[in-house]
């Protein structure tokens, strides 16, 4: 009869046991789940915010040969207007 409680209380042990091992093993998924997550989201950060310095510089390149190009425009209407005047010196 002692050696049945002694079973007992050795097979409830037992149980608590890996009770708390599962319980350890499901916060070790669990944090590793959290850790992965917390990672893909600071990965996904990182990569919105290159997209966004290569987008900026992109626009300010954009912007600088849309200014560049009005400057070889303004060129050109500047050389025309030389040319005129030229000719027309010489014409007279």
């Amino acid at each position: 009869m002692i050696k049945a409680f002694d079973d007992v209380k050795l097979l409830r042990d037992e149980i608590q046991q890996q009770k708390l091992e599962r319980r350890q093993l499901e916060d070790s998924v669990e944090k590793d789940r959290r850790d992965k997550e917390s990672a893909f989201e600071n990965e996904q950060r990182e990569h919105q915010q290159v997209i966004q310095q290569l987008t900026d510089q992109e626009q300010a390149m954009t912007a600088q040969i849309l200014e560049a190009n009005r400057a070889v425009q303004d060129l050109k209407v500047e050389k025309q207007k030389i040319t005129k005047e030229r000719d027309d010196m010489q014409d007279r």
